[in-house]
């Protein structure tokens, strides 16, 4: 398995900072890229970033989950160049997908080469391979350890050993310090139905219920102050409750289901524009012609209990990828805590695949042991001849005369969403797309030939069950190395180069930028700061705020590219210029707004117990004059008009990226407002330790952060600090020592009965 890895990625490990895995302008680029060189440039020197003042106006950092500071492997990031980092990374996680199902299917008691067909077969299958296409990282370190959890599962409930619950409790950390939520959220639903299916049928409920409970339970705490940070921050996020529209986008389309064998159906991608729904990287299922004919095989004739447990879970996983396609996903939407904060049940597929694979194991450990059944290499062989003749038939008519055909094809109900995506009037794209279709319907017809020949060859030359499992591993393998993109990194901190020079040539100061995708972290790059991103967790009243300017509905900063108008509210955010890249020149905008500065002292204020009455009332106010506030600041009654000039002066000195020294004076009562988005983990406390100065941090004018100042002289430490941070660190340092005993306690144990 190490050997495949190294011959799928190879050359890009030896082409250095030269080569990048995915395609330029996803995420990989916006933001691994540039959150990668920040977070972990500050983890090196000894300083856990918890806050990005780069992005969005500011925004959690460490709290989002998806930098993954904490999670191990990504610590290459300390060691080694960005892109290098990067690529080995996805190297180390391709090869753990591997090894861990490896494990998974050992325990199970399969045949080594079903094991090693099993381990390959995931590593390079659709659902899983498809993630480095769009260059997403964290959904890769994220996903690698599920089949780590089932197969503690599988050992709670096969035996007594209490190594098991350790090994899912290192399986469920390491999946939440990975940084991927809502694949992290789908496999504990997943893992609970597999623990209760096999709990039902225990002889030891007690035991057995505790030590499955301990798996999650010990797993949370291990990476409680990844977890606790994190929940504390999603309170605050868009993610909270996102509407039913949007959690049902992305539904696994019924049609896809023909990408088990037939992943180039709807365009490849690569060649061919894809044309069903979705993505074809999030919507792909392919498994191998072979893996599908082990996978029946297993499924008929696997015989047991096991076989019948893991083709329910299939089935379970696939439903729920189907999302709204299927009436189950309003009363999941409406009923489980969490699944209303996720869009893309689309995802669910991965989970699928571990449990069709598990089938296709079982079906080659019987195929080695007893034979493929002949039936099964006969209908193979009929079903390959009959789709080749399809496939032919789809060639021969991809010209003029056969376009009413297949637009009549397309306009079926099953494919009625991805017709719109790509036939228009010009015949070349439908003729293209029927090209597509017709060479990978003739591609699985000879693979179904083949696999048909093998089987029915293995009944007199039982050997060749091995060439049958070479063929399945080549198949898939040869379709990841097709759909593995490359491209060079070497622009990217380049843009970033010259975007700062542009931002000094100018004196930009603390002053924002507005980028769009694909460019939006170009600023990070340059340690500019901007209002826009490509980050999930995104503040909840920075997208009102944020749809308020664009007249956009509500969820749409979720999904949309960049900032459609230049409304006048942004200058309060300090913008100054907006980000034009075109044929790798940096160019910028002036924008002409209204800029405010990075703080200012305004001597009136208005108090609504309603932010939604605040944010309405925003277009009206005059921003240095007057502040919108939520709650009574405690300063007593509102003064009288008063020039805003002789309130005082304010200056402003970044300490880190959470904590921001402010040196205030003011003659009379006053809100010092900071033009930085308001969180309600910012906290001011005096600079002075020996001070009993009070300070306190609340929205003013709904998204930026106002302190109420008495008159006098004040300076401030204002900083970023989310009280779950500590409780979470005590959880997980708490855990680690217990786990840590644990662990040695179970090793001495087993070295004492060893000498025995």
């Amino acid at each position: 398995m190490l050997a495949a890895a190294l011959a799928m990625f190879g050359d890009v490990l030896a082409a250095g900072t030269t080569r990048l895995l995915s395609i330029p302008g996803e995420d990989t680029t916006r933001p691994f890229f540039y959150w990668m060189p920040f977070g972990f440039g500050e983890l090196a020197r000894g300083h856990l970033v918890l806050w990005n003042p780069h992005t969005y106006a500011g925004t959690p950092f460490f709290g989002a989950f998806g930098p993954a500071l904490l999670y191990p492997p990504n610590w290459l990031h300390m060691l080694l160049p960005t892109a290098i980092a990067i690529n080995v990374g996805i190297t180390l996680h391709v090869w753990l997908a591997g090894v861990f199902v490896y494990a998974w299917t050992t325990h199970r008691g399969l045949h080594p080469m079903a094991c090693l067909f099993a381990g390959l077969l995931f590593m390079f299958c659709g659902a899983h391979f498809w993630q480095i296409y769009r260059g997403h990282l964290h959904c890769l370190t994220t996903l690698v350890w599920a089949p780590v959890i089932f197969l503690a599962i599988d050992g709670v409930l096969d035996g007594r050993s209490w190594r098991w619950p350790l090994v899912g409790m290192l399986g469920v950390a390491m999946q939440i310090l990975a940084g991927h939520v809502q694949y992290t959220f789908y496999t504990g639903i997943v893992a609970g139905l597999y623990a209760l299916l096999g709990w039902a049928r225990s002889k030891r409920r007690m035991r057995d219920a505790m030590a499955l409970a301990a798996i999650y339970a010990g797993g949370a705490s291990l990476a409680g102050v990844q977890l606790l940070t994190g929940l504390q921050t999603a309170a605050e996020s868009r993610r909270t409750a996102i509407s039913y529209e949007m959690a049902a986008w992305l539904g696994f389309p019924p049609e896809n289901v023909l990408t088990l064998v037939m992943p180039g159906f709807f365009g490849d991608q690569v060649t061919v524009p894809y044309w069903g729904r979705g993505t074809l990287s999030e919507m792909c299922l392919y498994l191998g012609v072979t893996g599908v004919v082990l996978l029946v095989v297993g499924t008929v004739h696997g015989g047991s209990r096991r076989t019948r447990w893991s083709l329910t879970m299939a089935a379970a996983a696939l439903l729920l990828a189907f999302g709204d396609h299927t009436p189950l996903f309003r009363v999941l939407y409406d009923h489980v805590p969490g699944f209303a904060s996720f869009r893309g049940t689309n995802k669910f597929i991965f989970l699928a695949s571990l449990f069709l694979i598990m089938l296709a194991a079982i079906g080659l450990d019987r195929a080695i042991r007893d034979g493929a059944p002949r039936w099964l290499g006969w209908v193979s062989v009929v079903g390959g001849v009959a789709l080749l003749a399809a496939g032919l038939a789809f060639t021969r008519d991809c010209g003029t005369g056969g376009r009413e055909i297949w637009h009549r094809l397309l306009a079926l109900p099953f494919a009625s969403d991805g017709y719109r995506m790509f036939v228009a009037d010009a015949m070349p794209e439908g003729a293209a797309a029927c090209r597509s279709a017709a060479h990978s319907a003739q591609t699985a017809a000879w693979l179904f030939v083949l696999t048909g020949a093998l089987v029915l060859a293995c009944r007199r030359y039982p050997r060749l069950v091995h060439a049958l499992a070479i063929v399945g591993v080549l198949d898939v393998a040869l379709y990841a190395r097709s759909i593995r993109p490359t491209f060079d990194p070497r622009p990217l901190p380049a843009r970033s180069a010259a975007l700062r020079a542009e931002l000094d040539a100018r004196d930009a100061g603390d002053s924002r930028v507005l980028s769009s995708d694909p460019y939006s972290y170009v600023a990070m790059g340059a340690g500019a700061y901007d209002l826009w991103g490509a980050e999930p967790g995104v503040l909840d009243r920075y997208s009102r705020f944020v749809a308020l300017t664009q007249q956009w509905p509500l969820d749409a900063l979720l999904v949309t590219a960049g900032f459609r108008r230049l409304h006048p509210l942004l200058g309060m955010l300090r913008l100054r210029h907006v980000v034009e890249i075109r044929d790798e020149q940096v160019m910028l905008v002036p924008t002409r707004l209204t800029e405010l500065p990075r703080a200012l002292l305004v001597p009136r204020w208005q108090v609504s117990g309603d932010p939604e009455q605040v944010l309405r009332a925003l277009p009206r106010l005059a921003l240095t004059q007057e502040a919108l506030l939520e709650s009574d600041p405690g300063l007593g009654p509102v003064p009288d008009a008063a020039d805003p000039s002789a309130t005082g002066r304010v200056t402003v000195a970044d300490v880190s990226t959470e904590e921001i020294e402010i040196h205030a004076e003011t003659p009379v009562p006053a809100i010092l407002i900071v033009t930085d988005n308001y969180s309600a983990s910012w906290h001011a406390e005096p600079w002075d330790a020996a001070s009993t100065a009070t300070y306190r941090v609340m929205p003013a004018d709904y998204l930026l952060r106002g302190i109420p100042l008495t008159p006098g002289t004040h300076h401030i430490r204002l900083v970023y600090r989310p009280s779950m941070l500590r409780w979470g660190a005590a959880l997980t340092i708490a855990s680690l020592a217990l786990y840590g005993t644990a662990v040695m306690a179970m090793t001495a144990r087993r070295r004492r009965a060893s000498r025995r």
